[in-house]
């Protein structure tokens, strides 16, 4: 496949306001596909849709905070009515809002990154899932990371959040293997995106993530790229 083939397909999009998301974003409209895409915040999304400027398929948009469950099914409701059954659901969406030794952890502050990381794209999966399974074909991409194969100190929060929706995700991709839709989770490394407090120009550039997303949409029908690690060659964090 290549990439014309992403003209018309309907794809939804989340975290699209910043970073691999909106990267992401930018160059599947313009790749012509139909993008439904969400973010929390309303500067941010005003940004992103000043730099699409013009479009040449559909686009549906939407700032809302996605640790809300009703708005997610609404947002998911919305998008579908007006793009229509997504052919590909990127699940961007995620933070890092605390660091800290597993001792010194907050319960509200763990239960708040399992609501964006885990509970937040789990929803988003099973709600673009039911059509998906009428349709009977679909791709569901997973932006996870490297964490959820190798543990490191003062991120104990971040690290269980994203490690949680990856064995959910693990067990939903056998679930529907056989009903045509494809599972798939990219666990990149260290990426230098706002995601940072600071500059890091040795680690991932954020093009090098989108790139390998493409590959994953892009791959022949018959086949699954189910799991793709990618690392700055300077991350020797692996076993």
């Amino acid at each position: 496949m290549k990439l014309d083939d992403l003209i018309n397909k309907n794809i939804l999009v989340t975290g699209a306001t910043s970073g691999i998301g909106k990267n992401l974003t930018i160059k599947l409209i313009e790749a012509g596909a139909n993008v439904a895409f969400c973010g929390r915040s309303i500067e941010k999304m005003t940004t992103l849709l000043n730099e699409i400027g013009e479009t040449k398929g559909h686009i549906h948009y939407k700032a809302f905070d996605i640790s809300n469950e009703n708005e997610i099914i609404l947002f998911v409701k919305e998008a579908t009515n007006k793009i229509g059954t997504f052919d590909v659901l990127i699940n961007c969406a995620g933070a890092n809002t605390m660091r800290s030794l597993v001792s010194k952890i907050e319960t509200n502050d763990l239960m708040y990154m399992l609501k964006i990381n885990t509970i937040a794209p789990f929803i988003f999966m099973r709600e673009v899932y039911r059509s998906m399974e009428i349709a009977k074909k679909g791709t569901v991409i997973n932006v996870l990371s490297t964490v959820c194969n190798f543990s490191n100190e003062g991120i104990g929060a971040y690290t269980a959040s994203k490690a949680s929706f990856d064995a959910l995700v693990k067990v939903f991709r056998k679930e529907v293997r056989l009903k045509n839709i494809k599972v798939c989770s990219i666990y990149p490394g260290g990426t230098n995106t706002s995601f940072r407090n600071t500059n890091k120009p040795e680690y991932l550039e954020v093009e090098s993530v989108v790139e390998a997303i493409f590959t994953m949409i892009l791959v022949d029908l018959n086949a699954s790229i189910d799991e793709l690690t990618i690392r700055p060659m300077v991350e020797k964090n692996y076993n």
